[in-house]
Order: C-alpha cells, then structure tokens, then sequence
C-alpha cells in the first residue's frame, strides 16, 4: 500500500494566509516542508481522503490523475477537508467526459455535497456511509473501509477510518481527540494497523487534554500505547503525526525532532509511505 500526504496543515494552513505570528514568519522564511496545505491524502493513486479548496492545487502540485480516482472518503463536513462547491466542476459544462467520481460521507457531508452533485447530471455521485458498518470502493484493488465516530464537533458528523487493501491496513484518524469508547471498541476488532496516522493539530504544546477535539504529541503518545495494548499497533507499525496548526508553534524541523525521539514521523506536505 502506498499513502501520500498530499495536504498536512489544519484549517489554516502553515503559513496562515493573515497572521504574523513567528511561527508563521518562521515557516514562511524557511519555505520547504514548512509550508503545509489543508489536509488530503491519497491511496495508491486512486483513494482519496478529503476534498478541501486545495484540492486543485495538490492535482496541479503532484500530478494525480483524476480518471484513475476509484472514490473519495469524506472525514468531516468542515471547509478545510469538504470543500462541496468544487464538486460541480464534475457537470458536463465544466468539465468534458470524465469518470464518474463518487463520494462517501456520514450525514452532514453527504447533505452538503447531495446539493452540488445533483447539478452533475450523473458525473459525481455521493453515498451516505454509516458509523460502524463496513463498506467497500472498488478500484485497481479493493478497499475495505470501516468507518468510525472521530471525537470532534458532532454537527460535522466526523469519522476515522480503518482501510484495508490486499492484506494491508491503515487508520487515518483525523480530526479527533483521544477516541471516544465507542471507537475503541470497533478498533479491537479491526487487528493490526500497518500504519497509523493521528492528528497532531497542537503540534508538542504541552497540558493538551484528552477531551480536546484535536491531538497533540502527548495525546498522540496516549492513543498509541492503548492501541499498542490492544494489539492495533506493534513494534513493525509505521506511526505517523499528521495534521498541523500554525497555532502549536512549532516548524517542521522541531516537530520532527520531537515526534522522532518515539519514533513517530512527522508528515509534510507530498511525503509518500509505502509498506
């Protein structure tokens, strides 16, 4: 299986487009794996994750063909991983023949996008997807995908997913904060993850509470020894932070300093791992 980061910032994105704070200044003096896009990924060139505004520039950006897209998973309906008004680019009058690109999305996501791929005339379809019940998204290869209930802002109808292809599996787990009970249950029955991607939007600010809507390192640390204890995660599982806010203060060299020290890779922008 291959992952690749395509976006690693939060809503925001690194720099913020306004903000003069020094980790922005820094960031944008330093150019290179500093700049982080909003958050997308890609599996193996055909599985979307997310579909924020800059979705465009990442298609420009590492050059991934649209017509090998076998889907879209949606994480959440907020605007920096649902953008839905780019979906009607998929009509005939923008946009000559074309596959079908489909879309799966819990509640609020689905809703959002219903209204743009209806202008579609069959060019873009979007299916309703269910906490806890399993489906699949045939490309290439087949993915089995289990959603599951992120713990964020319950109006965004946030999910983690668990997918699986060809006997390799990964849990893309953003945006949430420590997993909710529920979560921890569906996670015991999925086995061992291949990699583990966890939100890190706090970058190593320290007194993160696990109750927060987003991850830090330290909360990251916690998440990964229950999943180490519950035998989702063993010493050959890739660990990956994922999913950055200018507002933790830290660049990439110091996250990846710190993030390095237990073994965890700090993702930029366009990083690819294979496994």
């Amino acid at each position: 299986m291959k992952l690749t980061y395509l976006g690693t910032g939060a809503a925001e994105g690194v720099p913020s487009l306004f903000c003069q704070c020094d980790n922005c200044k820094q960031s944008r003096a330093l150019g290179g794996r500093n700049i982080r896009s909003r958050s997308q990924a890609l599996i193996n060139d055909e599985l979307l994750i997310d579909f924020p505004a800059d979705t465009f520039w990442h298609f420009i950006k590492y050059n991934f063909d649209c017509e090998n897209i076998c889907g879209c998973i949606i994480t959440h309906s907020h605007s920096d991983h649902l953008y839905p008004a780019e979906a009607e680019i998929a009509k005939p009058s923008l946009s000559h023949e074309h596959r079908v690109i489909k879309f799966y999305a819990d509640k609020s996501g689905y809703d959002l996008l219903l209204r743009q791929v209806s202008q579609t005339n069959g060019n873009a379809a979007v299916h309703l997807i269910e906490v806890g019940k399993r489906f699949e998204i045939a490309g290439s290869r087949r993915y089995s995908v289990m959603p599951m209930r992120a713990n964020h802002n319950a109006d965004s109808t946030p999910v983690i997913y668990s997918v699986e292809c060809e006997g390799k599996r990964v849990l893309y787990a953003h945006d949430s904060g420590y997993f909710l009970d529920e979560t921890w249950e569906l996670l015991a029955r999925e086995g061992r993850f291949d990699l583990v991607s966890l939100d890190c939007t706090y970058c190593n600010l320290p007194n993160i509470e696990k109750n927060a809507r987003h991850m830090s390192l330290n909360v990251n640390l916690q998440v990964i020894e229950r999943l180490k204890a519950q035998g989702n995660v063993d010493v050959n599982t890739i660990l990956v932070a994922n999913h950055f806010s200018h507002n933790g203060g830290t660049t990439y060299d110091a996250m990846s300093k710190a993030s390095g020290a237990y073994g965890i890779i700090t993702s930029y922008d366009g990083m690819t791992v294979e496994f």
